[in-house]
């Protein structure tokens, strides 16, 4: 339960901070801009660091999320990057919670869902109350006008 709320907490602030851009529209890049390549191969090679914080079970690491692909694999064109949490993984698949309200009509918040592996963008959690990953949120805040992103810092 202390999880539920730890995480509910931090997704809220989360939007609070997103709502804090102009707009309230966030950050769009090209699906080939070289920058979100870069930070989505980041986050794939430093998966492993993920899993082992995420089995380690240590209580200063909590609000485990991937962002993945949730079309991927569906034979739609549209990408629709998207956040799951309450991850498990059984019999060597992959499968979460959807953490947002989902464009896709096929899906509905909260939702579990399977996660291919190759449909993984980003990971993230909150070591000690400090972001960890998160790489394209990263990206989208340095892209954001500099007067709104000038005091986003990161672990």
């Amino acid at each position: 339960m202390v999880y539920v709320i730890a995480a509910a907490i931090a997704l809220f602030l989360l939007y609070l901070y997103y709502r804090s851009f102009d707009g309230g529209k966030g950050v769009a890049f090209e699906k080939d801009d070289p920058r979100l390549l870069v930070a989505k191969q980041k986050a794939r090679e430093t998966l492993p660091a993920f899993w082992a914080a995420l089995e380690r079970g240590d209580p200063a690491d909590e609000n485990f999320m991937l962002k993945f692909n949730l079309n991927h694999g569906t034979g739609s064109i549209d990408n629709e990057s998207i956040w799951a949490d309450h991850l498990v993984r059984r019999e060597g698949r992959i499968f979460g919670a959807l953490a947002n309200e989902p464009i896709n009509p096929a899906y509905r918040i909260d939702q579990e869902v399977e996660i291919l592996p190759e449909a993984i963008d980003d990971w993230g959690f909150f070591r000690d109350g400090v972001a960890q990953g998160n790489y394209i949120t990263r990206l989208m805040i340095e892209a954001a006008l500099p007067r709104k992103s000038e005091n986003a810092t990161w672990a």
